[in-house]
């Protein structure tokens, strides 16, 4: 019995511990939970399953808008798209650092342009680079940028403290050298910033076939990199536009500020048209809604929902391109002249002649030989000589902004000691490719004065105004259709190429500019504000027939110095006087004295008299805008909401106190030596050359004065047209009588072809025109301004012009203005046998 119990116990045991039996026991209760599970989530919570998705993160990302293009008068494509390959990446994607790396080494090694936005110099250690127009806000950009990257005490951190804590953070290669570093972090910190908002950005535009081939053989490598497709804001005019058309660039903080609607990553007009019209051009984005596991960051799912653009407008300007493009080198060409013939001449006691030795000095003062060169010069070159001798002076000197002023006084200094020859620094200039060595130039230079070999690269046009920088070395020219006010070209030099600035800013190029003393990007035209001189006596010759102070057949005798206005005296520009003249002749031989003798009989009491002057000057428009869709000088003003931006009381007491806060009474008060300066356009007189292009207009008119205007219409995408310009004219509170209007007109055609100003430059010019001459000294230390405005023809105005050279009152050329007048009216009446501005082929016309 016991061995029974015994065998029976055995076997239960052998039972309950075999194998089998448990994965039996355990394969049937997985089994059990797996099927009560299912049973749960099929049956149980079936509903909620079925409407509950999935945990996921929808992403918008924009589509932008085509932007719409601009067009001159002619269809002629001023501003356009151009299609082109971009780089992108996705930050919702993990990308490694060693990524980042080689994608930086491969645009460089494919002179890729691609994003530079680390704000930080290239030589450590490293300095801030985000600048600003004033010290305090270059401050607080630094700030917000060190508070963006989460700079530990960001308030004191260094540029070079930042980048070791951002090395460091994102956990880079210690073997990496700096430059290596910063190339990473360059795109790193792109990534990073956008850690809150998760959009896909572009870090190259225009890529070439290589660079698209080389990451998608490389697609484990840059996983988060993508190819695709943008436009490209291309200006096929250049430089002859720039100041018109501006540019376009990324959104800036202080621009997104004040635009919600824009992304972060938007492209948006940074100065002319393309900021003024860019509610028209931009177009309405359009959205792509994708979903992501928030995990991965990976996309769900391969149709995403999209709403498409909708293409900006097309605008047509008033402008014509091909008489832009003419007057701007008619414009040049003269300026030109000008310095070769100051190189040339012997000069005179206020007009000394020009040396080669400043024309080194501007060269290098304005950057055109350009220190980052001259410092990574090779050993041998005709750089490095510039180089060592900077250092011999400078042993620590650096091309950083910090040391370009004194490194340039040193180069200055050893030019004018004679230390560095014209042979050296017209082999540097070779060397770095900003001369030619055209005809054997650098076999001359041992054997041909420097001034001859100057003169010579300033014919070739290798050397220009702009780079020579003696006066005059600019100017401005507006020619208007009196008929409407619309402008037909506004031409600004010297210029600069708008290409390089649009899309991704050329910010080696940017920094020439700003370097540049005669400030390139000005848009003269409508921002250059100087004294008229004698083109502002016919508002002095309405005035005084209007008010009956002289009539047309009053004479005056010209007593040279004239004295009834106290002291100081003021002379006529004839040393000899013009004798007894009426007013007709008075403006064709731009006498002084008698438009003294006006101004000072148009009231009683020095208060009156300029009163009166001033109500005449508002009535061509001298105290607003011309009215072009830019902006303009008056816009300054407008904005500290001074009374009067005309020669006046209030305009003189404004700049006295902004000059000096405890100015004396006698500092701010107005005298009738002021009231017969202004009425022969000096004194307080400084208006645009637009402004007085329209003035010019309103004469030939008799009286009707339209606004000016550059846009002449807009276009929707689909050839609707939303806007087109009307002249309407500006009201005016002043009637002037037919007969006021006869006498001046006539005076200024007897300028040009009577016994006037202008008679010797337009005698036997194909049209009759009206014309008027000025002359206005500002700064006792350089020349006068030169100027000239008419219209024509005369019996049927359709052109009127207007030419201001700054200080270009020159012994060699001293009627520049009027000649470059002359010139511009034979383009504008198109007198040439072929017009250079006819309709092109293949555009659209209007």
């Amino acid at each position: 019995m016991g061995e029974l119990i015994k065998d029976i116990a055995t076997a239960s045991y052998q039972f309950i511990t075999h194998r089998l039996l448990w994965l039996f026991v355990v394969t049937a209760f997985l089994f059990y939970v797996m099927l009560a599970q299912l049973f749960q989530l099929q049956i149980v919570q079936h509903d909620m399953f079925a409407t509950v998705p999935p945990i996921t993160r929808q992403i918008e990302q924009p589509i932008p808008a085509i932007r719409g293009n601009i067009y001159d008068r002619f269809g002629v494509p001023l501003a356009v798209n151009k299609l082109v390959f971009v780089v992108t990446i996705d930050p919702t994607q993990t990308i490694s650092n060693e990524a980042l790396f080689a994608l930086a080494q491969l645009f460089e090694l494919n002179d890729e342009k691609y994003v530079n936005s680390f704000p930080m110099t290239t030589v450590w250690p490293y300095e801030f680079m985000l600048g600003g127009s004033t010290p305090e806000i270059q401050q607080r950009r630094e700030y917000r940028w060190k508070h963006d990257m989460a700079i530990p005490n960001h308030e004191t951190a260094t540029a070079a403290e930042s980048f070791l804590h951002l090395r460091e953070w994102f956990r880079l290669d210690p073997e990496l050298s700096n430059a290596d570093a910063r190339r990473i972090l360059n795109l790193r910190t792109k990534i990073f910033e956008r850690r809150f908002r998760p959009q896909v950005f572009v870090v190259a535009t225009n890529v070439s076939p290589y660079t698209i081939a080389a990451i998608e053989e490389q697609r484990d490598l840059f996983n988060g990199i993508g190819i695709t497709t943008d436009s490209l804001r291309v200006y096929p005019q250049g430089v002859y536009f720039s100041h018109l058309l501006g540019f376009v660039g990324p959104i800036n903080a202080e621009e997104l500020a004040a635009n919600p609607d824009y992304n972060h990553d938007d492209i948006i007009g940074k100065a002319g048209l393309e900021q003024s019209m860019e509610p028209h051009l931009r177009g309405h984005p359009g959205v792509q809604i994708v979903e992501v596991n928030p995990s991965t960051g990976r996309r769900i799912g391969s149709t995403p929902k999209v709403t498409h653009p909708t293409p900006g407008s097309s605008i047509f300007l008033t402008i014509d391109a091909g008489l832009q493009r003419q007057t701007y080198h008619i414009l040049k060409e003269y300026l030109t002249e000008i310095a070769i013939r100051r190189l040339d001449s012997g000069g005179a006691a206020r007009e000394p002649r020009i040396t080669y030795q400043q024309v080194f000095i501007n060269l290098i003062q304005a950057g055109w030989i350009p220190l980052t060169d001259i410092f990574n010069a090779d050993t041998g070159s005709a750089a490095y000589v510039l180089r060592r001798y900077i250092l011999d002076s400078f042993p620590t000197a650096t091309a950083l902004s910090r040391d370009r002023e004194e490194v340039a006084d040193i180069l200055t200094d050893g030019i004018q000691a004679g230390h560095l020859t014209p042979a050296m620094l017209f082999e540097t200039m070779v060397e770095l490719e900003i001369l030619s060595d055209h005809d054997g130039f650098l076999e001359r230079i041992h054997h041909q004065t420097a001034v001859s070999l100057i003169i010579e690269k300033l014919r070739m046009g290798e050397l220009t105004p702009q780079m020579v920088n003696v006066d005059p070395s600019t100017g401005s020219v507006m020619v208007v259709c009196v008929p409407t006010g619309a402008v037909l070209a506004a031409v600004s030099y010297p210029s600069y190429d708008n290409n390089r600035l649009t899309n991704r800013i050329d910010a080696e190029y940017f920094a020439r500019l700003n370097l540049d003393p005669t400030h390139p990007m000005m848009n003269r035209p409508f921002r250059e504000a100087r004294a008229p001189g004698s083109t502002f006596k016919m508002i002095t010759a309405v005035a005084g027939l209007e008010t009956g102070v002289i009539g047309p057949a009053t004479t005056i005798h010209d007593g040279i110095v004239f004295t009834r206005a106290g002291s100081p005296t003021a002379r006529c520009m004839s040393s000899a006087g013009h004798g007894r003249i009426n007013v007709v002749q008075a403006i064709s031989t731009s006498c002084n004295y008698f438009f003294f003798e006006t101004a000072f009989r148009l009231g009683h009491t020095q208060h009156d008299r300029i009163e009166v002057l001033n109500r005449y000057m508002e009535l061509f428009g001298l105290n607003e805008r011309s009215g072009v869709e830019i902006g303009e000088f008056a816009d300054s003003f407008n904005r500290e909401n001074v009374a009067n931006i005309m020669a006046s009381p209030e305009l003189k007491r404004f700049l006295w106190l902004g000059r000096n806060p405890f100015a004396t009474t006698a500092q701010l008060s107005w005298f009738d030596g002021d009231t017969i300066r202004t009425a022969i356009g000096q004194s307080y007189n400084n208006y645009t050359s637009a402004m007085m292009a329209r003035y010019i207009a309103q004469i030939a008119n008799n009286g009707l004065r339209l606004p000016l205007h550059l846009v002449g219409s807009i276009e929707c995408n689909l050839g609707t047209v939303k806007y087109q310009a009307v002249p309407i004219p500006d009201n005016t509170n002043i009637e002037v009588s037919s007969s006021t209007w006869e006498v001046v007109q006539n005076g200024m055609l007897q300028a040009t072809e009577g016994w006037g100003t202008a008679t010797s430059h337009f005698r036997g010019f194909p049209v009759q025109v009206a014309g008027k001459t000025g002359t206005a000294e500002q700064i006792n230390t350089r020349l006068s301004h030169t100027s000239f405005g008419g219209y024509a023809p005369f019996d049927n105005p359709q052109i009127a012009i207007y030419v201001m050279i700054p200080f270009g009152s020159t012994n060699v050329m001293p009627a520049a203005s009027t000649q470059i007048a002359r010139d511009v009216f034979h383009a504008a009446l198109r007198l040439d046998a072929v017009a250079e501005h006819s309709v092109p082929l293949n555009t659209l016309t209007r």
